[in-house]
């Protein structure tokens, strides 16, 4: 690798985000253009834009962080051109890919024709190796971030499904409020009421069981001011929702009791099922094995098919169901075995103070964008209710007529559930870092037995984290093959490796003794 840098002054912006909706509402690419022009100017250093009239970044538009999309490897291939052009400079790191395997592809890549990426946010950049492994680390450490975040966020929301509060994105005609208050929330004393759509969709209902195709459903209600297409009727009276119940995956596929007002009994719901039977209904969700959590993730050695697994006489066991391989082994031996692999994955504790400090840094500025972004939505949010509620008063006293009324309110009401998706998509804020970090050194230190403990859902989120693409059992050697495990832990071993070099280098005090 050529680890010799460009020395120009001349950088290249990127900014992105991951819907057209985003994009539309332009507050984040806005600031994440201001946050790159602030270090520019800080640094001195004359920015090359995409489009210099208009000084448009690269990027500037909505473009997936899966992988390196088009218009990033425009910017890339400029950059390899240009070798006047010193330095990427981008809002966070993940702007350019959430991918951490492609995001540090292309680190190396650019570090070997002297192209630094800049952070920002942070000043955090990829000059020298040290640098480097700091940002690979922070892709990482955004990895495992989520990755707790969601098992969190998948627990608490399981739970108020199961005690009957829905917490997710409302269907059509709903709103949600605390029965005791009046307040809008998501909790579990939440409660769903029928708003005026709803009552209106419970006619619906009504005129479905009394024999009315949906062509003649969809003209009533349109005469009633609701305006909706034959897909979203389809999906309304395919809902259990309506019928009071949450059906979720989180609850295996089967549904409880909600919280919810009903447009229809569930009964009377059965028998719209059995109309519609020909093009509706809810499909069964294979049960999965709880005693076999490794069932397909663990792959065939010899011909790399997913391992199944079986029961006989109270015992699990797990195999290969190839032809001529029929690789058959134990589930006690292979959990063993398993562990011990996760246990070699694992941060040792005398380097976890470290980490403790890296991974605080990460995840204190991922909290502070989210807050920012959250500040935003929710500010858009109050500023439509106030529409809402002059458009409701222009209404009430005969300034607008009922037609300009129920666009305007469709409109509104359609933007509010696109913010609530959108918060919800941010996650929680944190108002304790410490607690977080904790709970990221905990899983990378101990890995294995968290998997020991956990139930199936959290032992398969563990298992594709720590092997995304499966892991390989060679029956020849009667142990793992982890050359598929996630990259995220070839970073922590190079930060390790690094770590430990410098602490047992010797100091110049040390040398000048050795020498006399």
């Amino acid at each position: 690798m050529n680890n010799q840098l460009r020395k120009t002054n001349k950088c290249v912006i990127w900014t992105r985000v991951s819907t057209a909706k985003q994009e539309k509402d332009g507050g984040s690419l806005e600031y994440q253009k201001k946050l790159c022009l602030n270090y520019a100017k800080e640094h001195k250093l004359n920015v090359v834009w995409r489009d210099s009239e208009q000084e448009s970044p690269f990027g500037g538009t909505h473009e997936s962080a899966k992988q390196i999309g088009k218009l990033c490897r425009e910017m890339i291939n400029l950059v390899k051109k240009d070798t006047s052009i010193s330095k990427i400079i981008c809002s966070q790191f993940d702007r350019l890919s959430r991918d951490r395997g492609d995001a540090i592809k292309l680190m190396d890549s650019l570090r070997a024709i002297g192209v630094t990426i800049v952070e920002a946010i942070s000043g955090t950049d990829t000059s020298d190796s040290t640098a480097a492994l700091l940002a690979c680390f922070k892709f990482s450490t955004a990895t495992l971030d989520n990755e707790i975040r969601a098992d969190k966020f998948y627990n608490g929301r399981k739970h108020c499904y199961e005690s009957g509060a829905y917490t997710g994105v409302l269907p059509l005609g709903y709103t949600r409020k605390d029965p005791k208050t009046g307040v809008k929330t998501k909790s579990l004393n939440s409660y769903c009421y029928l708003d005026d759509k709803g009552q209106k969709i419970r006619f619906a209902f009504a005129w479905k069981l009394q024999g009315y195709t949906n062509g003649e459903i969809l003209d009533k209600l349109s005469r009633m001011g609701l305006t909706i297409t034959k897909q979203t009727l389809n999906h309304i009276f395919n809902n259990p929702f309506y019928a009071g119940k949450i059906q979720s995956k989180m609850l295996d596929n089967g549904m409880v009791d909600g919280k919810i007002e009903k447009a229809v009994s569930y009964m009377d719901w059965l028998k719209i099922q059995k109309i519609m039977s020909d093009r509706a209904g809810w499909y069964k969700h294979k049960k999965h094995v709880e005693d076999a959590p490794l069932k397909g993730d663990i792959l065939c050695a010899e011909c790399g098919k997913p391992l199944t697994a079986y029961r006989q006489k109270g015992h699990w066991y797990y195999k290969c169901n190839t032809i001529g391989c029929k690789f058959n082994m134990s589930a006690v031996k292979l959990h063993a075995k398993y562990q011990n692999v996760l246990q070699g994955l694992e941060i040792p504790r005398e380097l976890c103070a470290l980490y403790e400090e890296m991974i605080g840094k990460v995840i204190k500025e991922g909290n502070e964008e989210k807050v920012r972004q959250t500040t935003l939505l929710k500010k858009e949010r109050t500023e439509i209710e106030k529409k809402i509620s002059a458009c409701t008063a222009r209404y009430a006293t005969g300034e607008i007529s009922k037609d300009i009324y129920s666009s305007a309110i469709t409109a509104f009401e359609t933007r509010i559930r696109e913010i609530e998706a959108d918060l919800e998509e941010c996650g929680e804020i944190l108002s304790n870092y410490q607690k977080r970090v904790n709970d990221i050194l905990l899983m990378c230190s101990n890995t294995s037995t968290w998997w020991d403990d956990a139930d199936y859902e959290t032992r398969k989120r563990i298992q594709k984290l720590a092997f995304p693409n499966g892991i390989l059992y060679d029956r020849q050697k009667c142990n793992y093959r982890t050359e598929n495990r996630n990259g995220v832990f070839d970073v922590i071993d190079r930060i390790s490796a690094s770590y430990r070099h410098k602490k047992e280098a010797p100091s110049e005090e040390d040398a000048s003794s050795c020498a006399g």
